[in-house]
């Protein structure tokens, strides 16, 4: 809706109620029908990632994509999702499902600016802090490389403890 004109376009109709909606590289859409939906911004079904058929899926209740909009984590019944854009084939891959045991509905999804945490709540009122990473790796005892996305690392001086974000402007791989 543009607050100007009061001019308003539906973007899609999606195949269930959309609890679980975030705006990254697409637009990631998912409700109590077990199906995880990517979007072009014109609308048309980019994705489709179908979990219907399994049993310990429930309804989705939460997404978001990192800063960089590279990787989405959609929450879930006592699990969430991790899923990353693949620019070489273009598609997203579910990269991991992390099951909970106990935690019940994620509720809220929140990233630390720098892409290298996120932050999740629950139903029943907690508030959890997870580190996301690809890989980490030393470089000659000096620095350490935390790769958060395809795309952007985080580099630590080991002495100093003081940080830098590089990131491709392009989503070129680093």
């Amino acid at each position: 809706m543009n607050l100007e004109t009061k001019a308003k376009q539906k973007l899609t109709t999606h195949t269930s109620v959309p609890y679980a909606l975030a705006w990254g590289t697409q637009i990631l859409a998912a409700g109590n029908d077990g199906r995880v939906v990517f979007y072009e911004t014109d609308g048309n079904c980019f994705q489709k990632i179908d979990y219907s058929k399994d049993d310990k899926v429930k309804e989705f209740t939460a997404a978001s994509f990192n800063p960089t909009g590279e990787t989405a984590i959609v929450g879930n019944f006592n699990r969430f999702y991790v899923f990353n854009y693949n620019s070489k084939r273009p598609q997203w891959d579910e990269i991991c499902c992390k099951h909970i045991e106990n935690y019940y509905s994620v509720t809220a999804l929140a990233w630390k600016f720098d892409s290298s945490k996120i932050g999740f709540g629950s139903l029943c009122g907690s508030i959890d802090i997870f580190d996301v990473c690809l890989r980490k790796s030393k470089y000659k005892g000096k620095f350490e490389f935390t790769y958060v996305s395809l795309s952007q690392v985080i580099v630590k001086s080991i002495e100093g403890g003081k940080k830098m974000v590089m990131k491709s402007d392009v989503g070129a791989e680093i």
